[in-house]
């Protein structure tokens, strides 16, 4: 009976003990990993920053646009509640401009366009707040395609990228912040699927696709 009675107690309390540690991080261990080497390479005024997820943190940006001024703040499966947590030490170098694309992790993970375009506001008015001298260029989300039959919490959800993507491009204009919409431009034509000549696994670029991304925003990083 004791042993018994020692065992329930113990379930009881473990939760109890453990959750303070659990508590502790928001984000995932990568995540403080590249926080923490970012908070150590602070961006400077004539830097370009792009910031967002896995499909920026892919690319060498710095090469694609031969400038050592253009810089990489993408996190591994960062969502738009990642950026903004971290927006201080983005902005603290006050960087020239600011390339912006977060948000489909978010939406694969369950929360609704309304929800992310919330946060969204946030990081907006905070970017606004915290370097007002910083040009913010904010991005829609890609297309995706469900071929490959990998990251199916991402596949199912078209319907509210678009709905996400005409969200966000309202509050770009509410705000005065520039939107650059690339969704379409990455669609197979007549569809809603990204081009496979663009990726490999129906979320993710391969260099195609990431040239064709700056082919879309070089006058934005030039002007």
């Amino acid at each position: 009976m004791k042993t018994y009675l020692y065992k329930f107690l113990l379930l009881l309390i473990i939760p109890i003990w453990a959750m303070p540690i659990a508590s502790q991080n928001k984000h995932s261990e990568y995540y403080y990993q590249r926080v923490s080497l970012f908070d150590r390479l602070p961006a400077e005024s004539t830097d370009i920053i792009f910031l967002g997820n896995s499909i920026t943190n892919g690319c060498e940006w710095c090469e694609l646009f031969s400038d050592a001024h253009v810089k990489n703040r993408g996190i591994n499966g960062d969502t738009s509640r990642g950026v903004r947590d971290r927006l201080q030490s983005t902005l603290k170098g006050h960087p020239a401009k600011v390339f912006l694309m977060i948000g489909v992790n978010d939406i694969a993970n369950g929360a609704s366009p309304d929800s992310v375009i919330s946060v969204m506001t946030q990081i907006l008015d905070r970017t606004a707040s915290l370097s007002p001298e910083t040009r913010l260029y904010v991005q829609s989300i890609l297309p995706i395609n469900d071929t490959y039959n990998i990251f199916w919490g991402h596949m199912d959800k078209s319907e509210q990228i678009k709905e996400y993507n005409a969200k966000l491009e309202q509050l770009c204009k509410e705000r005065g912040v520039q939107f650059i919409n690339l969704y379409p431009q990455f669609c197979i034509p007549g569809t809603d699927k990204m081009n496979l000549s663009y990726t490999n696994d129906g979320l993710h670029l391969m260099v195609d696709g990431y040239l064709k991304w700056r082919d879309i925003i070089l006058p934005y990083v030039k002007e």
